[in-house]
Order: C-alpha cells, then structure tokens, then sequence
C-alpha cells in the first residue's frame, strides 16, 4: 500500500510555519537579550553610577571632617566648624541611603541581589558609628571648652573618624570594581548575543530561501496549467498532453483538466454544428428575433434584432421599452403563456436611427418559466408606400380637379377682369361709389386668380432631383434671400446653424420653396413683429430645420388638421400652402411636423432629412 502523502496546501503550511518559528525564535532571542541588555545599562545608569558618585562625594567630605578633627586640639577655631559640619552627616547619609535602595532595586531586577551587600554592610557600619560618636563630640566640645585634657578622646575620635573613611573608600572601591565588570561583561554579552543572533538570523533565512524555493518548485508547473485554462477559455480545445506530471494535486488536476476538455471539444463539435444550422436559419429572416428572460436579459438574438431593434445578446430591454411603451404591456400575457401581438406601433429612434414602425409579436418560449420569444418586422417602408400611394391618389385626383377647374375658371375671371377695366375707363376719373365696388371686384378677381395658379402649381409639382447639398448653403442664402422682406415687417431672423452638417440629397428649388413657405408662415402669424428662430442640428442619420415663431400659435385641436387640402386658419389663406410643404418633404423621403413653440406660445416646425 501506497504511503499517503501530505498534500501540497499542507505541505507548504509546514514549511512557511518552520520559516515562521525561526524567525519567532531570531525575534525572541533579540528580544530577550535586549531586555537582559537594557536592565544592565539601567542598573550602571540609574543605580550604580549614581551611588558610586554619592559614595565618592561622602568620602571626600569625610576626608576634610578628618583632617579638620585631626587640627582640632592645634586650632581650636576649628569647634565651630566641627559643629556645622556634623549637622550635615545625617542628610548625607539619608541621600546614601536613597541612593542605595534604588541600586538595590534596579540589582535585583538584573539579577544582582547579592552585589551590593558589603557596600550595606560598610554603610550600616559607618551609620554606627555617627551614632556612637555623637556623644562623645558633644563631650569633646564640653571637654575643650573648659579648658580640661581632652587629648585622649581627640586621638579616639580620630582614628575613628579615619576608620570611617577607609569603609566609604572600601565601598566606593567595590562599587567601582563592580561598574567596571559589569561594564566589560555587558560588552562581552553584547558581542556575544550579536553573533549568536546573527548565525539564528542566518540559519532562519536559509530556513526561509530553502522553503520559498521547495514551494516554487511544488508550485512552479501552476503557470502553465493557468495558461492553459486561460487559452481554453479563449476557445483552444485542441487536444495536448498534460501540462504536469506528478503524483500530486497539481498533476491530478492538469490530467483531469485535459480530459474535461477532450469531453469539451466533443460537445462543442456537437453544439457548433447545430448553433451554424440554427444560426443560418435565423439569420436569414429579415424580421427581428430576440428571446429574453424574465430579467429582462436577452438570451439570443438574430442580426436584424440589432440592426431595427438595437438588442444584442446580454443586452437589458429597457432602452427598447423607452422606444417602445406599448411593447410592456404585451410582455406580461406572454409570460403567462399567451401570445401578444402589436400592429404598426411605432419605434423611437436611438443611436442615430430614424423612427420606425414594427409589427410585434410575443410569444412563451423554452422550458424557462417566464422566458419569452420575440419578433419583429419592419413595416415602415411597406406603411410609407401605402401611406405615400394613398396621398399620391389623393393629390392626383386633386391635381386633375384643380387643374380641371382651373381650366373652367380663369377664362371667365380674365373676361370679368377686362371687362371690370373696361368699366373703369368708362366712368373715367373721380371718386365714386362705382369706382370702389370695381375696385373690390378686381380684388376679388386677383385673389381668385392666385388661387388658381396655387391650383396648378400642386397639380404640376414634379419629381424632385435630388442631389447631395450642403443644407447649410441654402439655408444661408435662403435667410439672405428673404431678410429685407422680414425686417420690413419687423421680424427679427435668430438663426444658428451647426457646423459639418451632414450633406442631404436635395431638389434645391422645391425645398427652397417649401422652407419660404414655413417663413413667411411664420412671419404672418406675427403681425406687429417678433423674433423667428430658425436651427439646423444634426439629428440622428439626418439633418433637423426648426422654423419657431413668437404668433398666437395653433390650438392643438387643429395641429392634425394643417396639413390637410384646403384647411387654413388665415382669413385670406387657400389651404394650399403647407399641403404643398408637406409634399416637398415627403418626396425627399423627410418627415415635418407641427408643436407648441419652446416658451409656450408660438408655433414650431420641425423638418426632418436624411443624410444622403
């Protein structure tokens, strides 16, 4: 039976936890010595130092209370000093005594306890010995002040007062003595603990080297398994050998992985197959499909779905419900199994299209609750060309009447006409009730005869030519065209026109006609004068002509209305005009339409043209 073996997480584990432990112990060892060494230094700063200095002092000043003792009997002046310098041996020996208790505190934390003990001993005694010596000053100065022998107490003070410096100067030797060793050994620890920190600092960064570099070598075959998953993931599912060999994770891993994919590509020869047999199907329907789910995520579409609908695979439906509300209401049947269907609803534009209109139909779709099919199929043009056969019919019938009765009209008008001057020239000159009535029939009959050739001019409008044009080009020449006209009626001309329009295929005649129109339109409906703006933007896959005037504006009740044969909101006006606008622009394949001015008030014409 095969030894089980650690696996590769485990064994890594244990080699950064080896790694781990010698730098702890590197860490430890320094910290310890670091310790060991800083109590030693407090001990000669604090405690040692301070003592000894205390010590030296003590001493010399019981060097000069010796001497003076010892001049006492030569120089009695000296009592007097004697005194005074008796009087300061207890603080002296109450600061030794502080001083002591410190070293002796710091020693014990350092592990010196036992260091300071004759240095106690040598202080105790000399306390003794300030003690027995007081009463026998006192008795020497009663001694020497009558005058009595006093030569054998002097020379037992004296010699006690020697003993007393040869103990503060055995104290202050010890301590010195000790100072110094401690110093030498703390410099021969400190050696020491460098070099043995420094072979631990370098026996655990082999331990490390050796770990990061068995790890790189356990995990070394990884990068290329990685690039392997990532080339799969980029769709190589040609066959190959296992990237690793071993016994191990890492090579089970690499050996099944490359079985996954053999088992991959078969599926996918499979699936392609299929995919290219649907794909050719679906691709091949001009109507738009699109399936989604019940997260409004689409699952699949066809090329006609992103080219009329904007959708592509991943895509949300939201931007396509902004375009298309009516289409929210048809989801939820489908989704609860029934099919929905919308006729000729229409499609707002998005990323540069024009406005559409689309036959919708939704239906259940797949195993997926929730998941719905949808197709779409562009019925504009096929709604253009009905719309545009019905208008021609229309305009044609009206064309053959007008010109018809055109026909049968301006005969008769051109005879009343002359005959209408003949009358005048006979009643001659002079102001007479006769005169105004011929005056308002020949009004009459030059209204009557510009409607007949506004008659004729609808029913022998021809096919445009159109050309690319810079739009720009004539819309500037246009506004240069009619500006005397306008700033006679007091009009103001606001025009802004983009740069780097596209161009537009054009029949300049019949769309400089159709734009006079819409000014002279506007310039009517403001009577004692305003402001026009005119604006030219690119919109989409075309070019948009605003013409906004400051007028009373069009009730919106009467908006559908205007483009209607023979309907006028003007007094005097044939209802001619703009029917004749609207076939300019229908002929160059626009679209114009009727709105509120921006402030509220006015009326604006937005004119549409795509790009050629």
């Amino acid at each position: 039976m095969a030894r089980q073996r650690l696996s590769i997480p485990t064994r890594i584990f244990l080699a950064f936890a080896l790694m781990l432990v010698s730098f702890t112990g590197v860490s430890l060892s320094s910290v310890v010595q670091h310790d060991k060494t800083a109590r030693r230094l407090r001990l000669l700063h604090d405690g040692y130092l301070p003592l000894a200095l205390r010590l030296g002092e003590a001493r010399s000043h019981q060097n000069v209370f010796r001497r003076h003792v010892e001049r006492l009997l030569e120089a009695p002046t000296e009592l007097r000093w004697l005194q005074a310098a008796r009087q300061v041996r207890p603080s002296t020996m109450r600061r030794l005594r502080e001083d002591f208790a410190q070293a002796s505190r710091l020693a014990r934390i350092a592990g010196e306890g036992d260091v300071l003990a004759p240095v106690e001993a040598a202080l105790d005694a000399i306390e003794r010995d300030y003690e027995e010596t007081r009463p026998e000053y006192e008795r020497l100065v009663s001694l020497l002040e009558a005058g009595e022998g006093a030569a054998e107490l002097h020379r037992r003070l004296a010699s006690t007062e020697l003993l007393i410096e040869r103990r503060y100067r055995d104290a202050y030797g010890r301590l010195v003595d000790r100072i110094e060793g401690l110093a030498s050994s703390a410099a021969d620890q400190e050696r020491e603990a460098a070099l043995v920190l420094g072979v631990l600092a370098f026996l655990a960064l082999l331990a490390g080297l050796a770990a990061t570099v068995w790890s790189q070598r356990i995990l070394g075959p990884l990068p290329r398994l990685q690039a392997r998953v990532a080339a799969v993931a980029e769709g190589d599912l040609s066959p190959r050998e296992p990237e690793v060999r071993r016994d191990d994770e890492i090579g089970r891993l690499a050996t099944g992985f490359e079985d996954m994919v053999k088992a991959l590509a078969t599926r996918d020869a499979r699936l392609e197959e299929l995919r290219r047999t649907q794909a050719q199907m679906v691709a091949g329907l001009r109507a738009a499909v699109v399936v989604f789910g019940t997260d409004g995520v689409v699952r699949a579409s066809n090329p006609a779905a992103r080219g009329l609908l904007g959708l592509e695979v991943g895509a949300r439906l939201d931007g396509l419900l902004a375009r298309l509300p009516a289409l929210e209401a048809a989801i939820g049947p489908a989704r609860g199994g029934e099919t929905s269907t919308l006729e000729a609803e229409p499609l707002g534009a998005a990323r540069g299209m024009t406005e559409r209109f689309v036959d919708v139909q939704l239906a259940p779709f797949g195993d997926e609750p929730g998941q719905v099919l949808l197709v779409a199929e562009d019925v504009t043009d096929a709604l253009r060309t009905k719309d545009r056969l019905i208008r021609t019919e229309r305009l044609a019938a009206i064309g053959r009447m007008a010109a018809h009765v055109t026909h049968e009209v301006r005969n008769p008008l051109s005879s009343i006409g002359l005959n209408v001057e003949m009358l005048t020239d006979e009643l001659g000159e002079g102001e007479s009730e006769a005169h105004a009535l011929l005056g308002a029939i020949q009004r009459e009959i030059d209204r009557l005869t510009e409607i007949t050739e506004e008659y004729l001019r609808l029913a022998r409008l021809p096919a445009p030519r159109l050309e690319p044009e810079e739009i720009e080009d004539l819309l500037r020449s246009l506004v240069s065209f009619v500006d005397r006209e306008m700033r006679a009626a007091k009009i103001d001309l606001d025009v802004r026109i983009d740069d780097d329009l596209p161009l537009v295929a054009l029949d300049e005649g019949q769309l400089r006609q159709a734009l006079l129109n819409l000014l002279r339109n506007a310039r009517e409906a403001m009577p004692e004068g305003g402001t026009i703006r005119l604006r030219a933007t690119q919109r989409g896959d075309g070019v948009a002509v605003v013409v906004e005037d400051e007028g009373g504006g069009i009730p919106e009740e009467m908006r559908d209305r205007i483009f209607d044969l023979f309907f006028t909101t003007k007094e005097q006006g044939s209802g001619l005009g703009l029917p004749l606008t609207q076939q300019i622009i229908v002929a160059h394949e626009g679209t114009i339409r009727c709105a509120e001015g921006t402030d509220g008030r006015g009326t604006r014409f937005e004119l549409w043209l795509p790009r050629a």
